[in-house]
């Protein structure tokens, strides 16, 4: 896409984290059987479901809701990892120390 046109999905999203988590919740629902909303000769030309997703935005098609994200449980789920991180890094060190 042009760089213009991420501008655009920028300006719609705030935020490039954001953008990143809407489009690949997007492409994974499109996966999943839900119907693009871009008439059929552009899906058949894009057959990448994330461009799709993209294209979605881009044309202002897809509208973000606040189901899409769950902020809440994403917020959650990263400070877990980050986590889950620190403690395999502690034990690597401290078996590194031995």
């Amino acid at each position: 896409m042009a760089e213009k046109n991420i501008d655009k999905l920028l300006a719609q999203t705030g935020s490039k984290y954001t953008l990143s988590v809407v489009i690949a919740k997007r492409a994974v629902q499109l996966r999943a059987g839900t119907p693009s909303v871009l008439p059929n000769e552009q899906r058949v030309k894009h057959r990448n479901l994330v461009t799709v997703a993209m294209r979605e935005m881009a044309t202002d098609k897809l509208s973000i809701g606040e189901g899409l994200i769950d902020e809440e449980r994403l917020t959650g789920d990263l400070h877990k990892q980050r986590v889950a991180a620190e403690k395999a890094a502690q034990e690597r060190n401290y078996s590194n120390e031995e």
